[in-house]
């Protein structure tokens, strides 16, 4: 649902209601300050003084106040004690530059200093980057905690870049290996609230932000965002937010809003956003973005969102300013959230979905739709969701919720498995258009899906047998996810089509096939292996139709009068292939001289149980299947692809697949074509497989 972008930010803080939980992983923290260049190192120690120098550990400068007066150079560094406590707000001046950044981090020990910014105002922020460009901050403690009996909206960490495109844009942020953590801003229906407080918010114009290994946890309202104008010349660009862990917060988990390109969300934890139904909120999502990707994140124990939010992603967008195009969400593991896995609002566009694990992300928890997908009707379009798993296991209402807006839900779903262990009520609560397709879907079980009501979307080669999961587990970390691959048995091996610019690698990080992948998050290994050839032979009509020629070096190939047409016949056998489907089947001939340009038509034959020393015209098999053709214009190798044909066979329970090529054109006595058969010296007919 829509979301509101208008933000005031403020401060995040930790939810008084909520007791602190421990870090789900440990955040490497770096051992040491980051070295300056050409800078001063200054020294911050509760037992310090304001009148020292700050240059040594032994003159160190005692209050945030005293760092705050000053305005520092490139190169400088802060370095707060380690263990130390400070009661403020720290609010650092001056810019670095390329190669010498302003450096904040600690010195003297491994425990983070700890600055509590105390939530004494509305509007408070503990540490607050303010327009100034290439500044690292590292290893801190940061807590913005409102008094009992007040509610204002805070914040942890801060960036300020420019308001509107006329303001230059500020650069060069990192801040890593922080810990945010209590931020207690008004939350909704409370004075003062604002939904961009929260624990770290990067807001304005802004480039090259880096926020990575910090865990921010017990917060309101929001977890990790941006915020700024929606106009593309005063966007964010550059945004990456990596490895932070990001729990307990009232509000979104992470949000990427107002970015132009370059901006990345991957390898997050976020556990339990979502933890009210009074507004709507995601675990991770996007709005007003272009290109962001979304990868390689868990998310997880969202409980809360709203009536038709609360799901682990959104691409978001209500109104041309604010419309998301082309962003990309692959190779996430979420589970158990129970608001669903995805929302499409109705001004996103272009968004793809793929190699991602959900499990259990339909809930039982309080009165949202029980849904997987939520789309707000709309134009927009170009929605590509392929090669995910989808686990259900508590009632669905339906499987895709379609709402409010104008026009038809939009999705290309392809190549997913679809598994559930309860009951759907509808697969979309409302008639399917054209405009929804589903290709190569594993749906299982057969009786939920085979007969469920699919409107008028167009539906090519789904599928409804048992996946044959691997080691379908539960709980948290990518390795339980790995369990959702599928057995060597299954029919979702090599059952995908084929589709362009795929990301190159499924889930694990193994590499795609150049022809059909799997059905699935996962990708087996392909095999690569020929085919042994059982017999070739040609067969030639009228006065020969009882001859063979089954000894010969050649095939031939023509269409012609009575007694001068031939057809060839091919047969191989694949007895090593242990797959379901094969991902590739290519044919591979030899042509050793044509007079003309002819095309060559190739089926497959139901009838494989032909030999090569007794196949004839009058008993060569008929029962033929197109698999494609091939022009031929000179002598030289050509490669036909006849992976239906053999997958076909394999389906039937078969391991041999026989093959006739045949010139249905015009008779033409000059259209002789000749082919190297299995008994020539070399370029012996070869079938190429991939499983």
């Amino acid at each position: 649902m829509r979301k509101t972008l208008s933000i005031i930010t403020v401060a995040c803080v930790c939810l008084a209601a909520c007791a602190k939980q421990e870090p789900l992983q440990k955040l490497t923290q770096s051992k040491s300050a980051v070295t300056g260049a050409g800078g001063t190192v200054y020294y911050v120690d509760p037992a310090g003084s304001d009148t020292s120098a700050g240059t040594s550990t032994t003159a160190a400068w005692q209050s945030i106040a005293k760092v705050n007066s000053m305005t520092f150079s490139p190169g400088d560094q802060i370095l707060f004690k380690s263990g130390g406590v400070w009661n403020d707000t720290l609010h650092p001046k001056g810019s670095g530059i390329a190669g010498a950044p302003i450096v904040i981090d600690k010195y003297g020990g491994s425990t983070l200093p700890i600055i509590n910014g105390g939530g004494a105002q509305n509007g408070s922020i503990t540490v607050l980057l303010d327009k100034v460009s290439y500044w690292t901050v590292n290893n801190l403690e940061i807590t913005n905690t409102v008094p009992t009996g007040v509610t204002y909206a805070v914040t942890g960490i801060r960036v300020n870049g420019g308001a509107v495109s006329t303001d230059p844009f500020n650069s060069n942020i990192t801040i890593s290996n922080c810990y945010v953590h209590n931020v207690n801003a008004a939350t909704v229906n409370q004075t003062n609230y604002a939904k961009g407080s929260g624990g770290i918010i990067i807001n304005g114009m802004l480039s090259d932000v880096l926020v990575q290994s910090c865990h921010i946890a017990n917060c309101s309202v929001e977890g990790l965002r941006t915020t700024g104008a929606t106009d593309m010349a005063s966007r964010l660009k550059n945004i990456i937010f990596d490895n932070n862990l990001i729990e307990n917060i009232y509000g979104d988990g992470i949000v990427m809003s107002s970015v132009s390109g370059g901006s990345k969300v991957t390898n997050n934890t976020v556990y339990k956003a979502c933890m009210t139904m009074d507004a709507n909120f995601a675990g991770i999502w996007t709005i007003a973005s272009t290109g962001t990707l979304v990868a390689h994140n868990e998310v997880y124990g969202m409980t809360g969102g709203g009536a038709n939010d609360g799901e682990a992603f959104d691409a978001d967008g209500y109104t041309t300013a604010t419309v998301t195009d082309g962003d990309i969400f692959e190779y996430n593991y979420t589970h158990d959230n129970n608001g669903g896995f995805m929302l499409f609002m109705g001004y996103s566009k272009n968004i793809t979905v793929r190699y991602n694990v959900s499990i259990n992300d339909i809930g039982t928890l309080g009165s949202q739709t029980k849904k997987l997908f939520w789309f707000e009707k709309s134009g927009n379009n170009n929605r590509q969701i392929y090669n995910n798993v989808f686990v259900i296991k508590n009632p669905a209402n339906s499987l895709l919720a379609v709402y409010n807006g104008s026009g038809a839900a939009t999705a290309n779903f392809s190549n997913n498995i679809i598994y559930t262990t309860s009951t759907i009520g509808n697969f979309s609560n409302v008639a399917m258009t054209n405009t929804m397709q589903f290709n190569n879907n594993c749906l299982y079980p057969s009786g939920v899906f085979s007969g469920a009501s699919y409107g008028t979307a167009v539906l090519s080669n789904n599928f409804y047998d048992n996946p044959l999961f691997t080691n379908p587990a539960t709980g948290n970390g990518f390795s339980v996810a790995s369990g959702y691959n599928v057995a060597d048995t299954s029919r979702c091996r090599n059952a995908g089509i084929l589709i362009s610019s795929n990301g190159g690698v499924d889930f694990a990080g193994n590499t795609l096939p150049a022809g059909n992948p799997d059905v699935g998050a996962f990708q087996h290994a392909v095999i690569v292996q020929a085919g042994s050839s059982l017999g070739d032979s040609y067969v030639r009509d009228g006065s020969y139709a009882n001859a063979n020629y089954g000894t010969d070096s050649f095939l031939v190939v023509k269409a012609d009068a009575t007694s001068y047409a031939r057809k060839s016949y091919l047969k191989f056998s694949f007895t090593p292939v242990t797959t379901r489907n094969v991902s590739k089947a290519i044919l591979s001939i030899y042509c050793a001289g044509t007079t003309i340009t002819n095309t060559v038509n190739v089926y497959g034959t139901t009838t494989n149980s032909w030999l090569e020393n007794t196949l004839t015209w009058n008993n060569a098999p008929m029962d033929t299947t197109l698999q494609g053709q091939v022009s031929i214009t000179a002598a030289g190798t050509y490669n036909i692809d006849v992976t239906k044909a053999v997958n076909a066979a394999l389906l039937s329970g078969s391991k041999t697949v026989s093959l006739l090529l045949m010139n249905t054109g015009a008779n033409n006595s000059n259209g002789y074509m000749t082919f190297n058969s299995k008994e020539a010296s070399n370029n012996q007919p070869v079938l190429q497989l991939q499983y």
